[in-house]
């Protein structure tokens, strides 16, 4: 009799966890998730998760070509650093826009602040893969999910003696908004 009725509080405390709709809001709103070194990445509460399509402008030297990026960026905490000076930690993805393909894309990279620091990805030893791509009905937005897992490098590496970081995580149902230069499928 005693569990029944202890089975049956935690059944009601379950359900007092969530209010209806929360599960519709979090699809809405996407959701983030990152470890760096292992250690959950914490991103700012009620954050939404969404991104946009950029132009990124080439080289004037003529190296590298004007290219269409999918932009994201994820904030966590904001704190003072030792100097005093506001530092909010971050991770930011920028990856080729590639008309609804999925997989590794032509070309991303990856910056995180973290722990007072900056840090860009060892090209090298970093993967994303586009997990999903699906066009909103209205074809100003579409969403994606990827995978990533990055090694991150100080900026002021060697001098700085700052180790290298495992930056590993997904993201899942992402939106992103199509600015009115580029049109979604016909």
């Amino acid at each position: 009799m005693k569990k029944h009725i202890l089975a049956i509080l935690l059944l009601a405390i379950c359900g007092l966890c969530f209010k209806p709709g929360e599960e519709d809001s979090l699809k809405e709103n996407g959701s983030f998730f990152a470890t760096v070194d292992g250690k959950m990445f914490k991103v700012q509460t009620n954050q939404i998760f969404r991104g946009t399509l950029t132009k990124k402008s080439g080289a004037m030297n003529g190296k590298s070509e004007e290219k269409t990026i999918i932009s994201t960026s994820f904030n966590g905490p904001t704190y003072d650093k030792a100097d005093k000076t506001s530092f909010t930690e971050n991770i930011s993805i920028e990856m080729a826009y590639e008309e609804d393909k999925t997989g590794p894309p032509a070309s991303f990279s990856v910056a995180l602040q973290y722990n007072s620091n900056d840090y860009v990805m060892l090209k090298e030893q970093s993967k994303l893969k586009i997990t999903r791509f699906a066009w909103e009905a209205d074809h100003k937005h579409f969403r994606i999910n990827a995978d990533f897992d990055c090694q991150m490098r100080s900026w002021g590496y060697p001098n700085d003696g700052k180790k290298d970081l495992a930056l590993k995580g997904h993201m899942t149902n992402v939106l992103i908004t199509v600015p009115s230069w580029l049109n979604g499928p016909k």
